[in-house]
């Protein structure tokens, strides 16, 4: 590998313009490619592409629509007074006349099923907008009389009630959400329609998914800035020279924009897992370039030696940073083996922006030293030492040799103590939890859970092999019995089925009495009561061949652990107690799918996480030519993703689509140093020293840079803390908890165990 770099060496500064023609190229492909990047936060994106369960809620999308709608709540004790009812009428109309609305339902023009003897009639409940308190009355009457009506649009109470906006089909739309949300809130900030400035809330998954994307626009925003501003303060802190922060900026900006190039390249998108891209590369692309600067910083230079000390600089780093990208490039990678699309994109973007890191560091920042190197800060005097950080290592690294036992000791204890924490940890996936508490989307959703029984839908799709099959009596009870199940858990709220009008209609035909509401006796009643039957609303929940019916439970529950609970036993319930009834029954629904990522993500964890181990460590048992180093190199790596697994149950802090990918991501970042710091003992060791000499030399020599670039580390993935993403702020909260854990773990336990081995 030394003949080839100085063969590439030869050629960089031998011809420095077509390097240069090379770097302008890649800079500008990658940003016409960065601004094609789509923007993505849909949960079905989080779900494998082949999934027979995603293939099905499709088909079930498109015979009865979207389950996202869009839920615009309210609470007002006047709610049934006249005025509020022409209030509640004008901004139904204003909500019809929104070109990404396909249909309104409201308190003024909901169906009301009106009894009497021997027949019944639909119309709206408000069919006249009421002109007195008594008529009023009436209807609030009939409101909270009506089961289609109570607790599905208006609260038990009478004093909360809710929009139902549906959504036309906009299959390849990606701004169709948030033009739609968008629309509704400036609709509801007019004065002149909502004259009551009126306190309106939000919610359903069409608001979680606009909610995202606006987060994460938001955070590109403050994290891009924020991060080049650390890095140069950084940049400048430890290595003192403005040229020297010039060119790492530009390597780190190249880096990003190839990174994010990629991710187009492999079909990803800016989602709430790639989010966290652009900070992880810049901060990743920050090390080589400290490495190398404070290598050619370390050396004696004048104006005539500063291309030869680069060149012996170069060629001393050409293998060690190759090795630290090639398994920071090799964690990342292992992420394809995920069935989780992000993730596996992710992956991907990552690994193939840490090898392209690698080549343009290669090049940027040699190139810059040779253009400017008539500048006084590339051949003044600089000392060896950086000071206290020098002196404290220098101190420190005779006492690690002393203190072998007992580093490895109280390694071993924390390690014990780490793995009783890990086995803490829950698979949690609450999207809403995602999200500050005090944000607007978590109060307005808190709000629709509390007072109108959930915004979620656990959908149920029954099917049978003929037509008219739900006109049978004993197919409608066995979607009454499924309706009975899901209504004794404690988080379902309304349950509307055909079952439910069919109910309703039995209860009208018979002169609305109550003692009527039930299903029909007879498939002849059933007939004729669809027969009579001239609205519209009953087909958003079986079709017109009467083959295919829906249950739609409003669920108050976002915790997939819970919500699993609930689908497992529905399942089973299905198993055991339908099994003989002839129909297709199987859960479907948004809410369903978001519960099958709990699986995925503890596969794509272990999975990912072992290919990771395999790919690195068989990388180093071949690189030190040792098994027993290769052994020994493995425990201050595998040591930080304990503690880390630890950290997160002592905390609570759930494994879900971001915090999954933390270990394959922080085994390939973490090991970085160990390659560096193994490299100079194996160097200090091929000079003649002794095994403990040499593991005191090899901390004097890396400490320095190995502290700086932790550090680094630890501050661009502090700075993710900020986010209002809930996930992404734990991502960086273990990334920089983890850089610490094993900065600390290469400078005592590695050092330990070198001093013990024989």
């Amino acid at each position: 590998m030394r003949r080839l770099f100085d063969g590439y060496l030869e050629l960089l500064f031998g011809r420095p313009r077509l390097i240069l023609v090379l770097l302008v190229l890649v800079a500008v492909v990658s940003t016409v490619l960065l601004l094609r990047l789509p923007v993505d936060t849909s949960i079905e994106s989080l779900i494998i592409e082949d999934d027979p369960d995603l293939a099905f809620y499709n088909r079930y999308k498109e015979q009865f629509g979207e389950d996202e709608f869009l839920v615009v709540a309210f609470r007002n004790p006047e709610i049934f007074s006249p005025a509020y009812l022409r209030f509640i009428d004008r901004l139904t109309a204003a909500f019809e006349d929104i070109d990404e609305v396909r249909e309104v339902v409201s308190l003024t023009n909901v169906e009301d099923i009106v009894g009497s003897r021997d027949d019944f009639y639909i119309h709206p409940l408000v069919a006249f907008l009421p002109v007195d308190r008594e008529e009023a009355a009436r209807i609030r009457r009939r409101a909270l009389a009506n089961p289609l009506i109570a607790g599905n649009l208006v609260s038990p109470d009478g004093q909360a009630g809710l929009f139902i906006l549906r959504t036309r089909a906009h299959p390849g739309d990606e701004k169709y959400d948030a033009r739609l949300i968008g629309k509704v809130r400036k609709l509801l900030a007019d004065p002149r329609v909502n004259y009551r400035h009126e306190k309106f809330h939000l919610a359903g998954w069409l608001v979680t998914d606009v909610g995202m994307s606006s987060y994460m626009t938001w955070d590109l925003l403050l994290f891009l800035p924020l991060t080049t501003l650390l890095l140069i303060v950084l940049f400048w802190f430890f290595l003192r020279n403005w040229w020297a922060v010039c060119w790492s900026m530009v390597n780190i900006t190249l880096c990003l924009l190839v990174a994010m190039a990629l991710l187009y390249l492999d079909g990803g998108s800016v989602s709430p897992m790639t989010a966290i891209l652009p900070p992880l590369m810049m901060a990743l692309a920050a090390s080589d370039s400290i490495h190398v600067f404070t290598d050619f910083f370390q050396h004696r230079r004048s104006p005539q030696t500063v291309l030869p000390v680069l060149r012996r600089a170069m060629r001393q780093l050409a293998a060690p940073c190759f090795l630290t990208s090639f398994t920071t490039a090799a964690g990342f990678f292992s992420l394809v083996v995920s069935k989780i699309p992000p993730i596996r994109q992710f992956g991907l973007a990552a690994a193939g922006g840490m090898l392209a890191e690698y080549c343009l560091t290669m090049m940027v920042i040699p190139l810059g030293i040779l253009w400017t190197q008539r500048s006084p800060g590339w051949s003044a005097e600089r000392s060896r030492h950086h000071g206290f950080l020098d002196r404290l290592l220098r101190q420190q690294a005779p006492m690690v040799v002393r203190g072998r036992w007992l580093i490895c000791g109280l390694a071993l204890l924390l390690t014990a103590g780490a793995v009783w924490q890990a086995t803490r940890v829950k698979v949690e996936t609450n999207v809403i939890e995602y999200f500050r508490a005090g944000s607007r989307i978590a109060r307005d959703t808190a709000f629709v859970d509390r007072y109108l029984g959930g915004v979620n839908t656990l959908e149920v799709s029954f099917r049978a092999r003929r037509p008219d099959a739900f006109k049978e009596p004993a197919n409608l009870a066995v979607i009454g019995a499924v309706s009975d199940f899901l209504q004794q858990r404690p988080a379902v709220g309304k349950i509307l089925s055909v079952n439910s009008f069919l109910m309703e209609m039995n209860r009208a035909f018979h002169g609305e009495d109550e003692r009527f509401y039930r299903l029909p006796a007879s498939r002849e009643m059933t007939a004729q009561y669809l027969l009579l039957y001239d609205g519209d609303e009953i087909y958003n929940f079986i079709d017109r061949d009467y083959r295919w019916a829906r249950l739609s439970a409003r669920v108050s529950e976002h915790r997939s652990s819970r919500l699993k609970e609930y689908i497992d036993a529905l399942q089973d319930f299905v198993r055991t107690r339908c099994r003989d009834a002839g129909l297709e029954i199987r859960a479907t629904g948004k809410t369903f799918l978001v519960n099958k990522l709990i699986k995925n993500i503890v596969d794509s964890q272990v999975q990912s996480l072992l290919v990771a181990f395999l790919i690195i460590f068989a990388v180093l048992f071949m690189v030190f030519r040792s098994f027993t180093l290769g052994f020994i190199s493995i425990v201050p790596n595998i040591l930080p993703i304990i503690f880390n697994l630890g950290l997160m149950g002592l905390v609570g802090i759930p494994l879900n689509t971001a915090t999954a990918i933390i270990a394959a991501v922080t085994i390939g970042i973490a090991v970085d140093d160990t390659i560096h710091y193994l490299h100079q003992y194996q160097r200090e060791r091929a000079a003649g020293a002794g095994r403990r000499p040499a593991v005191v030399r090899a901390i004097a020599r890396k400490g320095v840079p190995m502290t700086t670039t932790s550090l680094l580390l630890v501050g661009a993935f502090s700075i993710l803390l900020w986010s209002n993403f809930i996930p992404t702020a734990q991502f960086g909260l273990l990334c920089a908890v983890t850089m610490v854990n094993a900065l600390v773990c290469d400078l005592l336990v590695l050092p330990a165990l070198l001093s013990l081995r024989r």
